[in-house]
């Protein structure tokens, strides 16, 4: 690791691009001040930017890469595909054996179709909700992240001076230039208190056609559910006529191989995967029961389910040989023990130091809160100390560590993470504790 760290090339590149592109980025989760570093490579758990610069990463694509960047195998796939020539716009074998493989691996679905983002999996469960019950709203967790459409970008991190109740929430835009109308009839509920969203559920049960779930959230960290949750929310919607929907983009083939449905043992009527699907490779999935999925088939009576890069073989390659791989589990076992000894290991250290802290860690996924709160839901989570936060991130950022800055967000390491990338990770967080203390 360098002392830290030059930039110049980065700058040259960020002034070369700014007036062409906002930011000088394609996605806002990349803006930085003063200005973003651009990378030129990767291998396993590091990245390597154009100043030469080597990284430990620590945030992996955000948790889309679960083997680690450049997997010989996954690698391969692609290459293979690509040298066919078959791309976008046509079905071939490998869009069988993808599906085949994937609805072995997830015993929750019995039908499985390929698209490309989180978000366009979102949107195509609302539609098949609508056509199924018939009305016209969704109902959603408080703080939880499902894509940037309309329908569901709706109290994603919100204002809580804004939010409303902590029991009834209030409806917030994720952002300017959302529908107001699609927003004002969405649902909100809190994470984790079935009082409440049997409450709220049936209060609106005659225009909520589905409830999204992110059964761990983890775009606000990293929030299990409380026993029986999950189940509650199952007979809640069961009997009310409300499609529930988990989302498992990131859940997914971390937590346990068949998501968090196989984890938890509640089976959603769809559900969304992208993120560990493909080692990162963009490719998504909406996935769920016959009666449910069958609705996204040809039919003036059906939902539509339409895209020209569906399947695109290539990503269909990565899939497959990532999930053959993940297949045995052990890779996720390794991930589950590396999340709970990380854990471990933080909170002697905040213990030590008198930091007021805890790391929330499962499947490779992790978030450090700074507060004595229980975080189980996104208000809890929101009471972590924002300028404790921005120490840890800082100083680990300083020693060549690439972890999110944001205080609400998650981290996520790899399979190719070592001892000496957490041991990295560890002594760096022991930094970050002196200067609080």
């Amino acid at each position: 690791m360098t002392d830290l760290m030059t930039s110049d090339r980065s700058h040259a590149i960020f002034e070369r691009g700014r007036d062409m592109v906002p930011a000088g980025t394609h996605s806002n989760s990349r803006v930085a001040q003063p200005h973003p570093r651009y990378f030129q490579r990767a291998a396993g758990a590091e990245l390597w930017d154009v100043d030469g610069n080597r990284w430990l990463d620590f945030v992996m694509g955000n948790a889309a890469v679960v083997l680690g960047h450049g997997d010989p195998d996954v690698s391969a796939a692609v290459r293979a595909a690509l040298d066919d020539g078959l791309g976008a716009g046509v079905e071939s074998e490998l869009s069988i054996a993808a599906a085949e493989k994937f609805l072995e691996l997830v015993d929750a679905a019995e039908q499985v179709r390929f698209t490309n983002t989180g978000t366009e999996a979102a949107m195509h469960a609302v539609h098949v909700a609508r056509v199924v019950t018939g009305r016209p709203a969704i109902a959603k967790i408080e703080g939880a992240y499902h894509g940037w459409w309309d329908e569901v970008f709706v109290s994603t991190w919100p204002d809580l001076a804004r939010a409303g109740q902590p029991l009834r929430p209030s409806s917030l835009a994720g952002g300017p230039g959302l529908d107001p109308d699609a927003v004002g009839r969405a649902v909100v509920i809190p994470f984790n208190d079935l009082e409440a969203a049997r409450s709220l559920l049936t209060e609106h049960r005659d225009r909520i056609a589905a409830l999204f779930v992110e059964p761990t959230m983890i775009d606000v960290g990293f929030i299990p559910p409380q026993a029986g949750y999950l189940q509650g929310l199952r007979a809640i919607t069961d009997d009310l006529g409300i499609v529930l929907v988990f989302d498992e983009l990131l859940t997914g083939f971390r937590i346990a191989v068949g998501g968090a449905q196989a984890k938890y043992g509640v089976n959603a009527d769809l559900s969304m995967w992208g993120k560990g699907l493909a080692n990162g490779v963009p490719i998504a999935a909406l996935a769920g029961m016959r009666t449910f999925m069958e609705r996204t088939g040809p039919g003036p009576e059906n939902a539509p389910f339409v895209g020209t890069f569906n399947g695109y073989r290539p990503a269909l390659a990565a899939c497959l040989a990532t999930l053959e791989k993940l297949q045995d589990g052990s890779i996720v076992a390794g991930l589950n023990r590396r999340s709970a000894e990380l854990s471990d290991a933080f909170a002697s250290l905040a213990q030590g130091f008198g930091v007021p802290a805890k790391l929330h860690s499962g499947g490779g996924h992790f978030q450090p809160y700074f507060t004595d709160s229980d975080v189980i839901d996104y208000r809890s989570a929101a009471t972590t100390n924002a300028e404790r936060y921005h120490v840890w991130s800082t100083t680990l950022t300083e020693q060549g560590l690439m972890v999110v800055p944001k205080a609400l967000l998650h981290g996520a390491f790899s399979a190719a993470h070592g001892d000496r990338h957490f041991e990295a990770f560890i002594e760096a967080t022991r930094e970050a504790f002196s200067r609080m203390a």
